[in-house]
């Protein structure tokens, strides 16, 4: 059974990690990479095309507008390496704040980076780049930011075709109409391939990766650092008197001697004996957490008095209902479960230390019970 000191210390981590979705978790590992990329290739893109004007390959490119050019991707530079140095720290919504800012920002380099190639570089297919421009907002997996940078340079694309039709256009007599046809599909079938990326990415990709973060390999039940939200919501939703809630801290008994005297892999096949047995126990509305080593925490949407009927429940379904383990060895464990109903202005480190406090005495007193309120010493 875990103290209340490292209680304490695992529930200030899971106001950090635990607040983090799969995608933030993401994009935090990557969010350095995306930071430079789409900077890098447009200062290259500058470079290249200021050595290019110098040694006299683009002499019709005009001198003022390369300046301006090389100037932005200068602030471009700039603006990356702050979002690199600062990077994603701070709590939840300082994250989102600053990659709100940063996609704002790799969509405006993207915008004008396009539209200062097209119509400064005197190349006739430059409008071919168009998805390879749009493919850098792939990377945060978000479809309205990819949504509307694709219009955006799409739209540049079409416009361009008019502006600079001396350039961007060929005269091919007759092919003129396939021509114009060929265009758009190339663009309508690229952006809808980059849009589909983005939203089943987004979609399933992120999916997965919220199971891997959220839920406990072994056990299979939801982890310590998805806890938090699913608390905090329960409270929320108590304090407007829709629901009540209890907070159930449950304990293995003598799981040391299991492992002890069977072995590790047996210790394994119990928890998850308990684990399945508890998540059948409880409604689809309810949630189990594994919280730490052979303890488990659940969040009932439940009154003290139905919290106290379920738990015996679960308890004697433990108690009654032993393992077989790998069909030679008969395990039998009980559990211990300590109950916190939620009171108006309790806090959630309150609930789980009067859970906790309460499944303590639980264990000091004979084990295999459970422990709704605490005798009066």
């Amino acid at each position: 059974m875990l103290n209340q000191n490292r209680r304490r210390q695992i529930a200030e981590e899971n106001k950090t990690a635990g607040s983090m979705s799969a995608l933030d978790a993401y994009l935090n590992r990557v969010y350095k990479y995306v930071v430079l990329v789409p900077t890098s290739v447009a200062a290259t893109s500058a470079v290249v095309y200021t050595i290019s004007k110098f040694v006299g390959w683009y002499d019709d490119v005009s001198g003022i507008g390369l300046f301006f050019f090389d100037l932005t991707n200068i602030i471009y530079f700039c603006i990356a390496m702050y979002f690199f140095k600062t990077g994603l720290a701070g709590d939840e919504e300082v994250k989102r704040q600053k990659l709100k800012k940063h996609k704002i920002a790799v969509g405006i380099v993207i915008m004008t980076q396009f539209n200062f190639t097209a119509y400064l570089i005197p190349y006739r297919q430059w409008w071919v780049f168009a998805p390879f421009f749009i493919a850098f907002t792939v990377f945060f997996f978000d479809m309205k930011l990819t949504s509307w940078v694709s219009a955006g340079v799409l739209l540049s694309t079409f416009l361009s075709w008019f502006i600079r039709k001396d350039v961007l256009w060929e005269p091919r007599g007759k092919y003129m109409c396939p021509n114009i046809l060929f265009r758009i599909s190339y663009l309508s079938i690229f952006t809808f391939l980059l849009l589909s990326l983005t939203y089943f990415g987004g979609k399933y990709l992120v999916e997965e990766l919220e199971k891997y973060a959220n839920y406990d390999t072994l056990t299979h039940l939801l982890n310590r650092r998805s806890m938090d939200n699913y608390l905090h919501e329960a409270k929320a939703q108590a304090e407007t008197g829709r629901s009540s809630f209890c907070i159930l801290m449950a304990d293995i008994d003598d799981f040391k001697r299991v492992n002890d005297t069977y072995g590790h892999d047996c210790g394994d096949e119990v928890l998850k004996h308990v684990a399945h047995t508890i998540m059948t126990g409880v409604n689809k509305t309810d949630n189990v957490f594994r919280w730490g080593g052979e303890e488990i925490c659940i969040l009932l949407k439940a009154t003290e008095e139905q919290a106290v009927a379920v738990a015996e429940r679960i308890r004697l379904d433990i108690e009654n209902d032993s393992l077989n383990y790998r069909d030679e060895t008969v395990v039998s464990v009980t559990l211990t479960m300590g109950i916190s109903p939620y009171k108006s202005g309790m806090t959630i480190q309150e609930m789980m230390d009067d859970a906790d406090a309460k499944l303590y005495w639980g264990k000091k007193h004979g084990k295999n019970r459970v422990v709704s309120v605490l005798p009066e010493e």
